[in-house]
């Protein structure tokens, strides 16, 4: 059975959260399962690997599971992508826009330097607004191409899409439609 059969049968789908409409895609399902989970970690790292990735960048909050055990896995530092007022010291912040308004995202300064290679880990790629914020922040930083993985992909809501469009490579395990 590949990858993608294995989540698709594990994942839990809630319906009408967090509100009514929205099909949600509980990931704590998949790592409740230890040999999913360790499976989902190695595709992650095969990935690092075979990029030469120096720098691994998870989004907040979800994605901090699946970059630092990646991070773990690989031996490469792990930085985290956050909302604002999180992190200490200096850093350095991206805005974007909601669909009413707008939010922001930080690093902190001196995480990521010019020559480093960067993946960006989250657990779901939907709309994208997070992950081009993401990309938007990470190219201010780093010379090199940045790249993303995410374990699953909710195609009908297009962020895969949008982020194709910056020219940076993609990865997912999990293509469903959400």
């Amino acid at each position: 059975m590949s990858i993608e059969q294995e989540i698709e049968k594990r994942i839990r789908i809630i319906d009408d959260f967090p509100i009514k409409g929205i099909k949600f895609q509980d990931i704590f399902s998949l790592t409740d399962d230890t040999v999913l989970f360790k499976k989902i970690i190695n595709e992650i790292s095969r990935y690092i690997k075979k990029e030469s990735i120096t720098k691994i960048a998870g989004i907040e909050a979800r994605g901090f599971i699946f970059a630092s055990a990646a991070s773990f896995k690989c031996q490469i530092p792990f930085i985290p992508i956050r909302k604002p007022g999180k992190l200490p010291g200096d850093v350095v912040k991206q805005k974007y826009k909601l669909e009413y308004g707008t939010d922001q995202i930080e690093i902190q300064k001196g995480m990521i330097k010019k020559s480093d290679k960067v993946l960006i880990i989250d657990d779901l790629i939907a709309t994208g607004g997070t992950a081009l914020a993401s990309y938007r922040l990470l190219s201010k930083l780093t010379s090199k191409k940045i790249s993303f993985f995410f374990v699953i992909n909710l195609k009908n809501l297009g962020g895969l899409d949008k982020l194709m469009k910056k020219n940076t490579v993609v990865r997912t395990l999990y293509n469903t439609q959400g």
